[in-house]
């Protein structure tokens, strides 16, 4: 019958033992746990963020090649149809030259530059996938330093930058300061470049359209699993960098 004594005994015990932890350790442990979850949370929301960028990418991805589809068979109609009711007359030269290859450049959208800004954040604080990063170049007139985010590619043991929007500001920016960092988190590393030649390029953009097909498919007239003299000819649209380690 001394069950219900001992027992209380044990209470009163575990009861005075709390009692003598500080109010100041008490404190930082409750602190603790509020950090703990706040951390768990922001890496639930920055992996929902990411997700739902993969799938706008991917929707308004396949959203346009469709619509290139469209227009051009529409273009390829209009001309069978100009070919049967236009009579022959000699070509007359334009004055107004378009431009030319190497100044190719695919315009980004309102919507591109929102989520390039919201996923360089992500990238800024860590986040993304292994060849996710934030590529820093200093700009050749403002002398700012500017930021987007980029897909690297590894191959044979280097690693390059393909700008699949073609010359862009940042591209022309790169070429003119030598150099550009890749941020990732709290990790920043500096890299000199050299810019391919047309002759080097064909492998490295089939590489690289084959591995990021889902993100970068829309910037390209050819299908992904295309062979390699397939992009002989846009080589001249493409610039392609590689990245040299400073020591």
């Amino acid at each position: 019958m001394t069950t219900l004594p001992r027992l209380e005994t044990i209470a009163a015990g575990e009861s005075m033992s709390n009692d003598r932890v500080p109010a100041h350790i008490r404190a930082l442990q409750i602190a603790a746990q509020a950090v703990g979850a706040l951390a768990v949370g922001a890496l639930a929301i920055g992996a929902l963020a990411i997700g739902a960028l993969a799938i706008g990418r991917l929707v308004i991805g396949r959203s346009r090649i469709r619509r290139l589809q469209i227009d051009e068979l529409v273009v390829a109609r209009l001309q069978v149809t100009d070919s049967l009711t236009t009579p022959s007359t000699p070509a007359v030269k334009n004055d107004r030259a378009e431009k030319p290859e190497s100044e190719h450049f695919n315009q980004p959208t309102t919507l591109d530059r929102a989520f390039n800004k919201l996923f360089g954040l992500l990238v800024g604080f860590g986040l993304g996938l292994p060849h996710n990063y934030l590529l820093q170049v200093r700009g050749r007139k403002s002398g700012r330093v500017y930021s987007t985010p980029v897909d690297v590619l590894s191959r044979d043991g280097k690693r390059y930058l393909v700008p699949p929007r073609g010359y862009t500001q940042w591209v022309r920016n790169a070429i003119a300061s030598g150099t550009v960092s890749l941020k990732k988190g709290r990790r920043s590393e500096e890299f000199g470049i050299r810019l391919l030649s047309d002759d080097e390029k064909p492998e490295i953009l089939k590489a690289y359209l084959d591995r990021y097909k889902l993100t970068v498919q829309r910037y390209f007239p050819v299908p992904a699993g295309s062979p390699t003299e397939t992009f002989r000819p846009l080589a001249g649209q493409y610039p392609v960098f590689e990245l040299i380690p400073q020591r």
